[in-house]
């Protein structure tokens, strides 16, 4: 490309500067979401990553027993189950090489009372309990002395700061026993001046009472550190370790693997952090590729006759398809780069956001490949949105130079065919899904939905005039109005393809505001109709994994009068019949008349040790039947025999294989997490209510509460996280409503004639604001009604493919109404600036615009 033709084409780039930025803003917006998202993953991984290395330095080898127990999917894996006993930390004392071998005693679950009676909570780190050992450089007393007798703790200064907590109180602590009273000896913190790891709270007891409360064994460790003698490498030690007591029940690793072991347990979180918000951020860059193909469309077609001067004065296709492109390379590039530092920014503020909960932090983290990609991402977007703008360019013809006529649109019927085939083979895919003939949810739900939206982007343009039409005759009686509705439609590709960047976000959002009803429904209809129980021993979800209450307490509850029917549930994760699944412990002739229990098969009675009754799904999909033995798999029980007693009928309350509370032993935690109780008469609720909060009153873990109480509890979280996803989501309606603005300034740009002969003619300002509000909402209002329509078809979809017998298929009109009205809003704001533009056009001098 020629310098003349450079200089012509940057000239045309920056000649409507504002058109420029409008354009450039959805990438930034979406680089900086997606390169924030890796920034501040990356940065708190790195602190991660050097505070484990830190605390691991003085560590060279370290032992830990080899867990085969199921993993919990909800949570408490920092629950030590693996132990290691003072037999192999003596083996490992004579091990040639082992300058220093320390046995330790951590555990989660040590869970310390607030001076207002609850359980002191944290943002999801652990509550930790051990043993205090003298000259471990990682912990130092800052105040008071380490604990020597059975009732003395110390406690890290993060925790001390949280509860207010000073040397000589005295404090309660819950861990796998009751409740607790300690003096605080001393306040620790480690080293570097840090008062927590990462957020977690640490409470320090002696050796024996940390093994009794922590561990539940006297006489074991959870590992145990060994620091080599000089001249002894850290592989060489492992090597020797692992000769002397094997690779069979114990892990053998250096300092560094475990450090790298440490911090690769919170990468996880990470990683599904930056996973959604650069889902987001791609989401809102897709958005910004409908304005940028919009606006470079809008932008040929006005620039016809001069890219037709550009033929006729010599320019090749090539030039004038490689000056198009230029732009869209220097435009992407540019936004690209803006959105990375822009993103660098929000970064470092969640980073900084994050530690303050107590995550670990320190300088901002860009990784090369973040930087890169970020650039290119944002650049290949903007390139690929505006090639078939440029492909149309470069087919120009320099006749064209000649002529006043814009070239008509071509017809619709094409697209609107392939439209209605895409959206076809989606929908087919969705109905195969369903009905399970494929079993690949990547290729049938994943493929089916995005066909299903690109299906209805293609057939928008036909529906264009049809559905503005009709939502215009509320407006078509007075003449700005009815101009209005006739310029909507005018262009229905350029009309489609600025309402399609709204459609995205309102897809999106009502599919999981379906999805997320229709699960609020279905928890509803378990606890209004199926559950047949007045009262809920409940433990708070925020206390985490390790709360609960001690089963026992349900006899004290069934001897409560009134009281018909009571039960505990203590459930854990196990492995049964060779499969990881949960199990539940309770009363099973109770729960005939709380939960519906029936028997499919075989015998539904209170179980002995040893036996187990096992839900329809389970025995179906193991073949198991009554009579038949099995084993199980607890965290602390290790296997045991069992022997099917009977199966279940299909209970949507209790779901998973019941066995007896003597075999619920073995389970991590020695808790029931829920009970449930029924009353004779309504009237005597409250009386056993009073009853029920004195039995459970030294336990801050838990609240006796109603089913209707718990049913706002289980569904709370459902409702918080519709909230941050709609409050993401609404990134995409902002671009969206950046290209509103962006096609009707141009708009307004390219009938600059038209709008001054209109004022000529005697159109006040006031009416010429009026006609461009009245395009800019119905273009939102159409995009809205697409995303409320496709959104709601896939959250039904989503519905009937997942659901079951659980969900409750239930359309959120609220939600969609909203939606409407919320649309009408957006087109209204997206109107002001064009509609102040239009209105403030200089009369003669649009008039004589060519």
């Amino acid at each position: 490309m020629g310098t003349p033709m450079l200089k012509a084409m940057l000239r045309g780039l920056f000649a409507h500067k504002l058109r420029l930025i409008l354009s450039a803003l959805a990438i930034v917006l979406g680089t900086a979401f997606m390169s924030a998202a890796f920034v501040s993953g990356d940065t708190i991984s790195r602190g991660f990553t050097d505070l484990f290395s830190t605390v691991n330095e003085n560590i060279d080898v370290q032992v830990t027993g080899k867990s085969d127990v199921p993993v919990n999917p909800a949570g408490g894996e920092g629950l030590v189950t693996a132990l290691v006993p003072q037999s192999i930390v003596d083996k490992l004392k004579t091990v040639d090489g082992a300058q220093t071998v320390t046995p330790q005693v951590v555990s989660d679950g040590a869970r310390v009372i607030d001076k207002n009676g609850k359980a002191i909570a944290t943002t999801g780190a652990p509550r930790l309990g051990g043993a205090w050992v003298d000259g471990d450089p990682a912990v130092e007393i800052r105040e008071g002395n380490p604990p020597r007798a059975a009732d003395e703790v110390a406690i890290t200064a993060n925790l001390a700061k949280t509860g207010e907590f000073k040397v000589g109180d005295t404090i309660e602590v819950i861990t796998l026993q009751p409740r607790q009273k300690f003096k605080v000896s001393g306040i620790a913190g480690y080293a570097g001046g840090r008062d927590s790891l990462g957020g977690e709270t640490f409470v320090f007891f002696t050796l024996p009472v940390a093994q009794e409360l922590m561990l539940g064994t006297p006489g074991m460790y959870s590992n145990v550190d060994i620091k080599a003698a000089s001249g002894v490498s850290d592989g060489e030690l492992k090597r020797r370790v692992e000769t002397a007591i094997g690779t069979t029940e114990y892990k053998t690793l250096t300092g560094q693997e475990t450090a790298d072991a440490q911090a690769s347990g919170i990468q996880s979180f990470l990683n599904v952090f930056k996973i959604a918000l650069s889902v987001f951020g791609i989401l809102g860059l897709i958005t910004g590729a409908f304005l940028i193909f919009n606006t470079f469309s809008m932008l040929i077609a006005q620039r016809t006759r001069e890219l037709a001067l550009y033929r006729s004065f010599g320019a090749s296709r090539n030039q004038v398809l490689n000056s198009v492109l230029l732009e869209s390379i220097l435009l992407g590039l540019v936004a690209s780069l803006i959105g990375l530092g822009l993103g660098v920014l929000l970064g470092w503020a969640m980073t900084k956001l994050l530690a303050s909960s107590g995550l670990p932090s320190g300088s901002v983290v860009l990784k090369p490949a973040v930087a890169i990609g970020t650039l290119l991402v944002g650049t290949l977007i903007t390139v690929l949105a505006a090639l078939i703008p440029a492909l149309r360019a470069s087919r120009v013809a320099p006749i064209e130079a000649m002529r006043d006529a814009a070239r008509p649109d071509k017809p619709l019927r094409t697209m609107t065919i392939a439209g209605l085939i895409t959206l076809a083979v989606g929908i087919v895919l969705l109905i195969l899904r369903g009905t399970k003939a494929v079993d690949n949810n990547v290729i049938t739900l994943g493929l089916g939905s995005f066909l299903i939206f690109i299906g209805a982007v293609m057939l928008a343009p036909a529906l264009t005039r049809p559905i503005t039409g009709a939502i215009g005759k509320l407006v078509d009686w007075a003449m700005p109005g009815r101009l209005g509705v006739r310029n909507t439609g005018r262009n229905p590709r350029r009309t489609a393809l600025t309402a399609a960047a709204l459609m995205i976000g309102v897809t999106l959002a009502t599919g999981a505001a379906v999805f997320a009803s229709s699960v609020k429904a279905g928890v509803t209809d378990l606890f209004r109709s199926d559950l047949n129980a007045d009262l809920v021993i409940a433990a708070d979800f925020a206390s985490g994994p390790t709360a609960g209450f001690d089963p026992a307490i349900i006899n004290q509850v069934k001897a409560i009068p009134g009281v018909t029917s009571a039960t505990a549930i203590q459930s854990d994760a196990v492995r049964l019949n060779g499969k990881d699944g949960f199990a539940s412990a309770l009363d099973v002739e109770p729960s005939k008349t709380l939960f519906g229990l029936k028997a499919k098969s075989g015998d539904i009675r209170d179980l002995n040790a040893g036996e187990v009754i096992l839900n329809d799904a389970f025995a179906t999909e193991t073949g198991l039947k009554p009579g038949d033995s099995t084993t199980l798999v607890t965290a602390r029980g290790g296997e045991s025999p069992l022997k099917v007693v009977g199966i279940l009928q299909p209970n949507q309350l209790v779901g998973s294989p019941v066995v007896s509370f003597a075999d619920a032993q073995g389970f991590r935690v020695p808790v029931a997490q829920q009970g449930y109780v029924k009353v004779a008469d309504p009237s005597q609720v409250d009386a056993v209510r009073a009853q029920m909060k004195t039995l459970v009153a030294d336990n801050p873990e838990v609240t006796v509460t109603d089913p209707s109480e718990q049913l706002k509890q289980s569904t709370s979280f459902l409702d918080l996280l519709l909230n941050v996803l709609n409050v993401l989501l609404g990134l995409t309606v902002l671009v969206a409503v950046l290209g509103v603005i962006n096609t009707l300034l141009l708009s307004v740009f390219e009938r600059t004639r038209e709008l001054g002969l209109l004022r000529a003619v005697g159109m006040s300002r006031s009416k010429m604001g009026w006609m461009v509000a009245t395009e800019s909402v119905l273009i939102s209002l159409l995009g809205a009604l697409l995303g409320l329509i496709v959104g709601t078809g896939l959250g039904i979809a989503l519905v009937k493919i997942f659901g079951g017998d659980f969900l409750k298929l239930t359309i959120p009109w609220g939600f969609l109404i909203t939606a409407l009205i919320g649309a009408v809003i957006a087109g209204l704001v997206a109107a002001l600036l064009p509609a102040i533009r239009a209105a403030r056009l200089n009369v003669l001098q649009a008039i004589s615009y060519e």
